[in-house]
């Protein structure tokens, strides 16, 4: 790890304790995984480099995702992270918010790796809060994803 990975690192700690304290727990994410595509050791990587930075980490199996949806909601998570370089991660990613939106529990936020440009648009309207390119860090998303976190509890706390 170099010295610029592990500076990320311990700012998301940092942050992850700052949620904890204020929250009563650590934010809590769930790593979906909804098709059969090659990527499970980037989902290995995820978890590992997610709860190294303060993370409660679950990790899901092979389910369709109005079932990653039930998992999330009873898991009572903070952020589904769904990392998939399939053609089809933008259609199961709508169906995930859907059926999210269906359970009462668009609170839930999802954030999606080895997204591609021209995938943004699409699930940036379906409400996706976060979209990362393939070779994007995940020491750096846990950093946006924090902050987006933190940003939708202060939101709630305001209203």
């Amino acid at each position: 790890m170099n010295r610029k990975q592990e500076e990320e690192r311990q700012k998301s700690v940092e942050m992850s304790r700052q949620f904890a304290e204020k929250e009563g727990r650590r934010p809590r994410m769930y790593i979906a995984e909804m098709e059969e595509d090659g990527s499970q050791e980037e989902r290995k990587l995820a978890a590992t480099t997610f709860a190294d930075a303060g993370w409660d980490v679950d990790v899901g199996s092979l389910e369709s995702p109005e079932d990653t949806a039930q998992s999330a909601s009873d898991n009572d998570v903070h952020f589904i992270f769904y990392t998939s370089d399939s053609p089809q991660k933008t259609k199961l990613v709508i169906e995930l918010e859907r059926a999210l939106t269906l359970l009462g529990r668009d609170d839930i936020l999802i954030a999606v790796h080895q997204g591609e440009e021209k995938e943004k648009e699409p699930l940036f309207r379906y409400g996706v809060a976060a979209v990362f390119p393939r070779d994007y860090p995940l020491d750096q998303a846990s950093l946006t994803m924090l902050g987006l976190l933190n940003a939708e509890e202060q939101s709630e706390e305001e209203q």
